[in-house]
């Protein structure tokens, strides 16, 4: 079984709008229309949740009805971190699982933003391969651009970028991996995290990649939004 986490919880300060980016409007439909229906066309998918804050959980809901996004079952308030928002939506995966009677090493989940449109099927597939097989993995792209370190308004040195990569989402696991990622991070003591697979890392778990595209951008800004309209 394979259940699709869909983070919308985010406030759009970035985007300077008082409406959520995510529910933002481009092509006659919310940003988080497109990024479900992706989901809901992937043969491969079983089941979606969408976590958001709780004043957009009816909208959500009315907007995943109103669309047609079957696989839907779920749309369940968030936390105060993203980390806190991820951990309830594995949760909420878990008692799908327990209801549908499926044994937790069977359950691959994928978190991914709501507003990540450009999503595609090849991604969701590799992401399900991957995590399956391996427990866990996350979506990069190559750093094609010179980087380079600075300090105090200096450049120091060009860094080598052959190693590096931009995350993406999905970020992926067996349900009973990141299950266990979980129940052993404590923010107290870990720190905050904004990326679900370095809680595997911090285990000593080994996260696979799998090759993103450049189109698979976050909508965070008024450009990015222009170019997705």
């Amino acid at each position: 079984m394979n259940i699709a986490i869909i983070m919308a919880g985010g406030t759009g300060k970035r985007m300077n709008s008082d409406i959520p980016k995510q529910f933002l409007t481009a092509g006659g439909k919310p940003v988080i229309i497109h990024t479900l229906e992706k989901f809901q066309a992937a043969e491969s998918i079983d089941a979606v949740t969408v976590v958001c804050a709780e004043g957009y959980i009816g909208y959500c809901r009315e907007l995943a009805d109103a669309w047609n996004i079957t696989k839907c079952l779920s749309v369940i308030p968030g936390g105060a971190e993203r980390y806190d928002s991820s951990r309830k939506g594995v949760e909420e995966a878990l008692r799908i699982a327990k209801i549908l009677k499926t044994n937790e090493p069977d359950v691959t989940v994928l978190i991914h933003d709501a507003a990540r449109p450009f999503i595609d099927e090849r991604i969701i597939n590799e992401n399900i391969a991957n995590a399956s097989a391996l427990g866990a993995c996350e979506t990069v792209s190559p750093m094609n651009d010179t980087v380079i370190r600075g300090k105090d308004g200096f450049a120091e040195a060009v860094v080598d970028r052959e190693d590096l990569f931009k995350v993406q989402t999905p970020q992926s696991f067996r349900l009973d991996v990141i299950k266990e990622a979980f129940e052993r991070y404590d923010p107290a003591v870990d720190g905050p995290v904004t990326d679900d697979a370095s809680l595997v890392l911090r285990l000593g778990g080994k996260v696979a990649l799998v090759n993103g595209s450049p189109l698979n951008i976050k909508i965070t800004t008024p450009e990015d939004l222009g170019f997705f309209r």
